[in-house]
């Protein structure tokens, strides 16, 4: 499958006849940190002991639906002592301080303290046993907000440097979606849209399909897992004869019911593997429920990267996916 900018010096004046316009917002660098990367301030002590065992068994879990072992968030840790400027601008920042000078345990969440876009959780509580409190009660809390901001981040830039055609024609389709740079329409028929980006080593691809939707029945998990199989035997071949994506059955197939923009939608998550071939990745499927059109729009990404992790090309694919908004 696929500088050093150097003004010339008429310009200085005026650049600083502008600064009194320019807010403490605009001046904050942009973050730093590779994506799905957390920094965990929390000391030494505590680290190796149970505390460090929660924290761990938290931002370390396993993510679900991938080929491989991957955690949910690649954890650096760091002491209270060592968090100096050096780490400030780090882009998820989970800061915790356990201490008897804590006299009351909370947990803040502070955005675009010290760079932008930033997210900062703040722990504090006077002892162990207050912390695993506070932080049992909160910790999903936690988890859905650094990863919902992780999403923010990918689609700012999406949004920045958008392919503008595909996003045009997928809004006269009544799909519109925040395609990126990178991505092509390789197919555009009647009922099927593919839309990937493709590197030598790595394959990221939208598929778009539109069925007509008769009643509620086909939304039944058994129907979607059959209608996407039919959708991909016909539209994602192969280069060998003979070979065609599918659904994974052998893996676990999450299914989710939602309501998206007042629309309602399934969810999909599993594995997807190439029918007679070797060939395998993750995915996550929408199927929105067009009542305009009197249709189903199945929007399906995937990712095939057999060298390398795919935990943030699967989250790169996941944010454009929701971007999908079915136009009333």
């Amino acid at each position: 499958m696929k500088k050093y900018v150097l003004f010339p010096i008429f310009l200085f004046s005026l650049f600083f006849s502008a600064c009194g316009d320019i807010s403490n917002e605009d001046l904050k660098p942009n973050v730093t940190g590779k994506a799905g990367e957390l920094l965990l301030v929390v000391d030494d002590n505590k680290w190796k002991s149970a505390v460090g065992d929660s924290l761990r068994e938290v931002f370390e879990q396993e993510v679900q639906i991938l080929p491989q072992r991957e955690p949910l968030f690649t954890v650096v840790n760091i002491p209270n002592k060592a968090f100096t400027n050096l780490f400030e601008t780090h882009r998820s920042i989970v800061r915790v301080q356990i201490s008897p000078k804590n006299e009351k345990a909370s947990i803040k969440l502070r955005r675009d303290v010290w760079a932008k876009p930033q997210t900062v959780f703040e722990i504090k509580a006077p002892n162990d046993s207050v912390f695993f409190k506070i932080f049992s009660k909160r910790k999903q809390a936690i988890v859905d907000t650094l990863l919902l901001d992780e999403q923010r981040r990918y689609l700012q830039s999406y949004i920045k440097f958008e392919n503008q055609e595909v996003t045009r024609i997928l809004k006269q389709r009544g799909v519109p979606m925040h395609i990126p740079k990178g991505y092509r329409l390789d197919v555009n028929k009647d009922a099927f849209m593919w839309i990937s980006y493709e590197a030598p080593l790595t394959s990221q691809a939208i598929l778009i399909s539109f069925i007509d939707y008769k009643d509620t029945a086909q939304l039944s998990k058994e129907n979607l897992i059959h209608q996407i199989d039919s959708v991909l035997k016909v539209n994602v071949q192969g280069q060998t004869k003979g070979t065609y994506m599918q659904l994974e059955k052998r893996a676990d197939i999450l299914y989710k019911k939602m309501m998206r923009d007042g629309v309602y939608t399934v969810e999909l998550r599993g594995l997807w593997q190439l029918e007679n071939d070797y060939m395998g990745g993750p995915f996550v499927a929408l199927i929105s429920v067009d009542t305009k059109r009197q249709r189903l729009v199945l929007a399906y990404g995937y990712v095939y990267s057999p060298k390398y992790d795919k935990r943030n090309y699967m989250r790169q694919v996941e944010t454009i996916l929701y971007t999908l908004k079915i136009d009333k």
